[in-house]
């Protein structure tokens, strides 16, 4: 058995899509199993699979905050704590560079604190601004870890991951981690990359995560062929 696990937009969601969809069909049928992992929430994901047929086993959220089993019950989730919450949400609003701060409990984007904030996020204006933000921010809260996007800082809890869900989904159901495969394009997947036997899209993907892979791939139907 072996077990794939691709990032959303850009990987999986691409020009290949529906080539993608019916290679990850056909690796399930064959007794494999398929998990997303991707930087948005249940419900952001939930309106692109709405109304194609995909085949799969687990979903791993807000890059690896939360994770649903094939029914969309939550198997775990890892929320920032919420003083830290607090502190960041003052932070990124006072910041100039920063013209919008949300919360997202894993399904909802809010603005201001919820019961279960899962992920904190700021859309920045200077993303040259915003990388000495969040590098700051990380030094100042030891409990987080963030990133970039195209328009957004990105936080988790520093429990959180890629890498760190999938490696917990291994754990739980002990699966061969001989036998896990990863694929994506961004920063957000290095942790998975490192951790497992880690692909990347060949044209697209950041230097970061071309660093930690091993090979490029062009897409999740041509790394099925690979290792099937």
């Amino acid at each position: 058995m072996k077990i794939l696990v691709s990032d959303f937009d850009n990987t999986l969601y691409s020009e290949n899509y529906y080539e993608n969809i019916r290679k990850i069909n056909e690796f399930v049928d064959n007794g494999n199993i398929f998990i997303i992992a991707t930087g948005r929430n249940f419900n952001h994901l939930r309106r692109d699979l709405n109304g194609v047929y995909l085949k799969f086993d687990y979903l791993i959220c807000n890059d690896g905050a939360i994770i649903f089993d094939k029914n969309f019950q939550i198997i775990k989730r890892t929320d920032i704590n919420p003083k830290t919450v607090d502190q960041l949400i003052e932070e990124l609003r006072k910041s100039p560079n920063i013209i919008e701060t949300i919360t997202d409990d894993g399904f909802n984007y809010f603005r201001g604190k919820t019961d279960n904030n899962n992920v904190v996020l700021g859309r920045y204006i200077d993303p040259i601004a915003a990388q000495h933000q969040i590098q700051e921010m990380m030094k100042k809260y030891p409990d987080i870890q963030g990133y970039l996007s195209s328009h957004w800082i990105n936080i988790i809890s520093r429990d959180a991951g890629k890498g760190t869900a999938i490696n917990y989904l291994a754990e739980l159901l002990n699966w061969d981690k001989n036998n896990i495969y990863t694929v994506g394009d961004g920063i957000n997947d290095i942790s998975m990359n490192q951790m497992f036997k880690g692909y990347c899209i060949e044209g697209i993907s950041h230097p970061e995560l071309i660093k930690v892979s091993q090979e490029t791939v062009k897409s999740v139907k041509a790394l099925i062929d690979i290792i099937q």
